[in-house]
């Protein structure tokens, strides 16, 4: 008999059966004879128990899925249904990150359906797994009792707290319109050249001034042009910063950089480590800053160097660290992009000063805390 199936008390249970069952043959004793037949019965029903037929079901949902980090909690719901066997008054426990949330369900009948919803407890910024569900099938004196996993994992994304900033288009007037390219289109902003007319051309680019001068239909001609960028390195190197909640907050900051870089239509790259979004979608930028890890290594500057060689053309690159950072290595950084480009760089530390300070190569912010990032930034960009 596996001793790992039986619960403390079927435990306890096996070695009295045992115990009286060696005395009574020792000592020809009935009563104890008796009594041992029992605790052992009791034993195999337990075991039979848990062979019947007829395994649970249990579903998980979540309701959000998407929180923000020190806001309201998430609700799960729990979909169970019995199998062949009646569950009597089961305990579930769902697994939340690295938690388990234990809760006792009524009893069920044989393939009756029950729903249980419970708030999960406040988790920190990051991604946390939620599920499988366990069920521990006991026999109904609770002697053996075995765990079975059940349902599908989901994952609770847990989002850092970010503030909203001043539109960005105040300081990057010159990149609105992007640089002309080598590819031709048909609908932007840069005119190149007139072209005689194709089937499948846009009545609405043909110049008909010109048309009726050369004696047929001419359409424009434009360069394709650009979107701005903006690219956001977050700096991933634990020994950055003098504090973990530092790192937070730098979380924090490019957050809320990469979400007005969005809202003013800008193309946007935010990287920490191997973890990278870009784009113009807001809820891809806000889902990998979930996933912003602390780490031991430094590979800020080969990380670099892939963004620099994914985006061309950025109009503003932003440098979000600790105080531990060397400034020259912010300034390699800054070195593998475009000249033309904006570069600032924002230091996250809780218990400095917030301030703004000018050199010959960028602009440095100090942000002791979120408050102060709106106004600092509107400072910096001007």
């Amino acid at each position: 008999m596996p001793l790992r199936v039986l619960t403390p008390l079927g435990r306890s249970l096996l070695v009295l059966a045992s115990a009286v069952t060696s005395v009574a043959v020792w000592l020809n004793w009935h009563e104890f004879v008796q009594l041992g037949v029992v605790a052992f019965g009791l034993l195999l029903v337990g075991l039979l128990w848990q062979v019947l037929p007829g395994t649970p079901m249990a579903d998980v949902g979540l309701r959000p899925s998407r929180l923000v980090e020190g806001g309201t909690t998430a609700t799960a719901t729990v979909h169970v249904q019995a199998g062949a066997v009646p569950m009597l008054f089961p305990k579930i426990t769902v697994a939340v990150g690295h938690r388990d949330v234990s809760i006792r369900l009524p009893f069920l009948a044989p393939f009756a359906h029950h729903t249980e919803s419970f708030l999960l407890p406040a988790m920190p910024r990051g991604v946390h797994p939620v599920g499988p569900v366990s069920y521990e099938k006991t026999d109904p004196v609770g002697l053996v009792s075995r765990r079975f996993d059940t349902a599908t994992g989901l994952e609770l994304f847990v989002a850092p707290r970010v503030t909203d900033l001043s539109l960005f288009a105040g300081g990057l007037t010159n990149d609105l319109d992007g640089a002309t390219s080598k590819q031709l289109s048909m609908s932007d902003l840069a005119f190149h050249a007139l072209r005689e007319y194709v089937q499948g051309d846009d009545l609405r680019h043909v110049h008909w001034r010109s048309s009726a001068k050369a004696g047929e239909l001419l359409v424009r001609q434009y360069h394709e042009t650009r979107r701005g960028h903006v690219t956001i390195l977050l700096d991933g190197r634990r020994s950055s910063y003098r504090r973990l909640r530092d790192f937070e907050l730098a979380v924090s900051v490019a957050a809320s950089i990469a979400l007005r870089a969005v809202r003013d239509d800008f193309d946007t790259y935010l990287r920490c480590g191997s973890h990278l979004a870009r784009g113009r979608n807001a809820t891809a930028l806000t889902d990998i800053a979930c996933r912003f890890e602390a780490q031991v290594e430094d590979d800020y500057l080969v990380q670099s160097d892939d963004a620099a060689s994914a985006v061309s053309g950025t109009g503003l690159v932003v440098q979000v660290t600790g105080p531990e950072r060397d400034v020259v290595e912010l300034d390699a950084v800054a070195r593998r992009f475009d000249q033309g480009a904006t570069w600032i760089v924002v230091r996250a530390d809780s218990e400095s000063e917030a301030s703004l300070a000018d050199s010959p190569r960028f602009r440095e912010l100090t942000v002791p805390d979120l408050s102060h990032l709106r106004e600092l930034m509107a400072r910096g960009l001007r």
